[in-house]
């Protein structure tokens, strides 16, 4: 995926919405990493989207960098049109809609995550409670003495 500031597809809506919409193509591949345990691959593309994200915000009120800016210095989503601010606004929406489900597959994976650091715990204690770090022959403490 081409970083955002590159983004322009088949652009009829202006390279805002065409930004969201390939923020939005991005959250759809972390969802499908997280659904297949790629968590590396996730990683990095959650890096890709992150500085993606930062990038936006940085366009977002550079008029220069959009469009035309509104005559009377307005923000430059201010500038869209009716059908456009309603796109982005699903563009949004499903962003967030997969923000959240991309989070609750997270907290599941910490939470098992945190499930197999406490079983390691418990050999290693359970280890170091019962070996010592050395081996006891308890023969020779015990044995019985027959007549």
């Amino acid at each position: 995926m081409p970083p955002l500031a590159e983004y322009h597809g088949p652009d009829t809506q202006g390279p805002l919405l065409s930004r969201y919409e390939a923020l939005l193509a991005l959250t759809e591949q972390m969802l499908t990493l997280a659904a297949d345990h790629a968590w590396d691959e996730l990683i990095a593309v959650e890096g890709d989207y992150v500085s993606q994200v930062a990038a936006l915000d940085s366009v977002a009120f550079d008029s220069a960098a959009l469009d035309s800016p509104a005559p009377d210095g307005t923000a430059p989503m201010a500038s869209l049109d009716a059908n456009e601010r309603q796109r982005l606004g699903a563009l949004l929406e499903a962003i967030l809609v997969n923000d959240l489900a991309l989070r609750e597959k997270l907290v599941h994976r910490r939470d098992e995550l945190g499930e197999l650091l406490k079983v390691s715990r418990n050999q290693q204690d359970l280890h170091r409670a019962y070996a010592g770090g050395r081996v006891v022959n308890a023969g020779t403490r015990f044995r019985r003495e027959t007549p």
